[in-house]
């Protein structure tokens, strides 16, 4: 950088270039914000939500993606039969037991209970 435009950039000279550069980096962010808007959006259809809820927060959207994941991982990792490992996990996490597993200490749970069950072929969770 030669000094010349060091000065300038720095000491308020050249404030000509600076609205363009800066309507082109807002013109990015919000770009980027959408994206991030739309990825959210779409993460919130693959989660389960209770039918009279609001948008959830992006926050909150991902601390249930991330209970879920848990749970839908661990129900694919394990030898029981899928319906009964569930229904052992959160009797398990309502009781207090030790060893429940870290998505059934969730908000998670109280969605399970809008699940479904009967469509997937699994005994509803109680």
């Amino acid at each position: 950088m030669d000094p010349t435009s060091y000065d300038s950039y720095y000491c308020g000279g050249g404030a000509e270039a600076e609205p363009a550069e800066r309507q082109t980096a807002s013109v990015r962010e919000r770009r980027r914000m959408c994206s991030i808007n739309v990825a959210f959006v779409e993460l919130r259809n693959y989660i389960p939500t209770f039918p009279y809820e609001k948008r959830l927060s992006k926050i909150d959207t991902l601390n249930l993606a991330i209970a879920y994941i848990n749970m839908l991982d661990d129900v694919l990792r394990t030898p029981e039969d899928s319906g009964e490992y569930i229904q052992k996990c959160v009797h398990m996490a309502r009781t207090g037991q030790y060893g429940a597993p870290s998505w059934s200490t969730s908000d998670l749970l109280a969605r399970l209970n809008w699940i479904k069950w009967n469509r997937l072929g699994i005994e509803p969770i109680a």
